[in-house]
């Protein structure tokens, strides 16, 4: 009877994926405990032919997954994020094999149409966050003084895909989050309850950032600012709360610079004359109030009384506090990110799960559509001086393209 090699590891990543436990897959596969469990340890393991196929059907992965090699290496302390205590192991695991897979996945296509160098650097340890903020805009290739228009893009330019982790998952058939915290204004709660992000390949190279898919702007634009922040300011995981404070001003800073802003600050803040300031910097007004407070440029007095007001006005249009939807709530559409799908484009001339299933990946189709969920399948509008998203991978199926980003970063923000 013939044999087949398998990377533990990849057993694993497809179970956990799947969300199988380990005790499922054991009796389906009529083993004991004690060969699951070294199998999913070992490197490298032998198996029968028959319970390879036997085993790769029941987790729905196509065989080359189980004999191809990882690749990155993310393991639940590399996540830069701070988990909340009602967090589960099992869902701390989840996230981090979904960033190695995904991980893999941008090294495959990687190897196919080059992506330039990642931008973006982690500063030394002790880098405060205005500085740091004003690094990351350069790096970014973003003028200091004017907002930012559409930050997705700029991030994924830099070489950063963005990834939307939607609520109910098709390779799981899951529902990943109740609603409950929903509707909680950006800059109150962190990126624990909206995301993380993490370092793949493998040598950790490839900054990947992964966003709960939302309906407000708001706070799609401070996840993504905030995950910037854990980036540059942060090289390990194990995110402390101190942290994960500091990405949440890295985060303000960023999109509202404060020495800028201080000029456009009316003589007497309320909630009604900081609305100019959120719709022109895309911050809302919950994060902004903090801001002026952290940067001194109100007292905490006065931001203690404007926190009271936001959640004891009624929004007409809603119904809701502001707290719960600010005015301006649907100013803007939520940014989505665009990179990867186009990035598969370039590589395979297709960017549906049903389309890439003709492909001979080693990824299963719907687990693609997780990795595609979320992602554009247009440009965003040209309100401001910005290349075509477009222009960020070049055409050409399996050859070795390398994209030209001096287009993307010839644009600045209006």
């Amino acid at each position: 009877m013939t044999t087949v090699q398998v990377f533990g590891a990849r057993v694993r990543q497809a179970r956990v994926l799947r969300r199988i436990s380990g005790t499922a897959v054991m009796e389906h596969m009529s083993w004991r405990s004690p060969r699951q469990t070294r199998l999913e340890q070992a490197e490298v393991a032998t198996l029968e032919r028959a319970d390879f196929e036997r085993l790769a059907a029941y987790l729905r992965f196509p065989p080359k997954f189980f004999t191809t090699a990882p690749v990155s290496r993310v393991s639940v302390h590399d996540l830069l994020f701070r988990a909340p205590k009602s967090t589960t192991v099992s869902e701390k695991e989840y996230l981090a094999v979904f960033a190695n897979v995904a991980g893999d996945l941008l090294e495959e296509l990687n190897n196919r149409v080059t992506l330039p160098a990642v931008q973006l650097e982690a500063l030394p340890t002790g880098t405060d966050v205005v500085t740091a903020a004003a690094k990351a805009r350069g790096w970014l290739g973003l003028d200091l003084v004017v907002p930012i228009r559409y930050l997705t893009y700029d991030l994924e330019s830099a070489g950063v895909p963005v990834l939307v982790r939607m609520r109910h998952t098709r390779s799981a058939g899951h529902i990943e989050w109740d609603s409950d915290n929903d509707d909680e204004p950006a800059g109150l709660l962190t990126e624990k309850h909206l995301g993380c992000s993490a370092r793949t390949g493998e040598f950790r190279e490839r900054p990947l950032v992964l966003v709960r898919g939302m309906e407000s702007w708001e706070r799609t634009r401070w996840t993504v600012a905030h995950e910037i922040g854990h980036l540059v300011l942060h090289r390990y995981g194990g995110v402390s709360d101190d942290e994960e404070r500091q990405a949440s001003r890295f985060a303000s800073e960023f999109l509202a610079p404060a020495t800028v802003i201080a000029d456009e600050l009316p003589a007497s803040v309320t909630l009604n004359n900081l609305m100019p300031l959120k719709l022109r910097w895309g911050i809302s007004l919950g994060a902004l109030i903090m801001h002026l407070r952290e940067s001194g440029l109100i007292r905490a007095e006065r931001a203690e009384t404007l926190q009271r007001q936001l959640y004891t006005r009624i929004n007409p249009e809603t119904g809701r506090t502001w707290g719960k939807t600010e005015p301006g709530w649907d100013a803007r559409k939520p940014e989505r990110p665009r990179l990867l799908r186009k990035w598969v484009e370039a590589c395979y001339g297709a960017a549906s799960a049903t389309e890439l299933a003709l492909q001979d990946l080693m990824f299963p189709s719907d687990l693609i559509g997780d990795f595609l969920a979320g992602q554009r399948s247009a440009p965003p509008n040209r309100a401001a001086a910005h290349s075509d998203p477009d222009d960020l991978v070049g055409a050409g199926i399996g050859a070795q393209v390398v994209v030209d980003l001096q287009r993307a970063r010839s644009g600045r923000q209006a």
